[in-house]
């Protein structure tokens, strides 16, 4: 088996800082416009894709093919990103459901590509997939719940983004012991 050396993942945890940021501004204003999240929702999905783009050869190294799901995936998270940049007023009347299929399809990512976090402990993987599935479950509520996505919409993404955040925070570190 190939040893990639990951050391300390700077991206994935930057990552998870903004993401932490990001929920704690949405907890702390949760009348924010749906302007104010649909810009947050691309600055983050476009975040999202960079950074899985960027680790994409080392996660190659590690995972395989399964690795082209996720370069797939980030490029998919900058195509969202785009269109919520330069069509605000589609962004806005379909946020409910992008948000959803954005978590849904992040969560499947990393539930993909989790299998290489067992070389850094068994407890880095298990906590990652709990994390992973929570956020994955908080998509599909979205997904099959429009009217709860509406009325919960802040405080359910602000939930998302703060499992997504501390689950990349945890991933840098695991990265580290490799």
């Amino acid at each position: 088996m190939n040893r990639t050396r990951w050391g300390f993942d700077w991206g994935e945890f930057i990552l998870g800082i903004l993401f932490l940021v990001a929920a704690y501004g949405l907890f702390r204003s949760p009348k924010i416009g749906l302007t104010g999240l649909a810009i947050i929702f691309a600055v983050m999905a476009l975040l999202s894709g960079l950074t899985t783009i960027a680790g994409y050869s080392k996660l190659r190294e590690v995972t395989g093919v399964r690795a082209n799901f996720a370069l797939a995936l980030g490029i998919l998270d900058i195509l969202i990103a785009v269109v919520f940049f330069f069509d605000m007023n589609s962004a806005i009347v379909t946020l409910g459901y992008l948000f959803a299929l954005w978590f849904i399809i992040d969560s499947l990512e990393r539930l993909i590509v989790a299998n290489h976090l067992r070389r850094f402990g068994g407890g880095y993987f298990w906590i990652s997939m709990v994390l992973d599935i929570l956020t994955l479950i908080v998509g599909i509520l979205l997904f099959v719940h429009p009217v709860l996505a509406a009325l919960s919409l802040n405080g359910l993404i602000a939930i998302f983004f703060m499992i997504f955040g501390l689950n990349a925070i945890w991933i840098a570190f695991a990265r580290s012991r490799g």
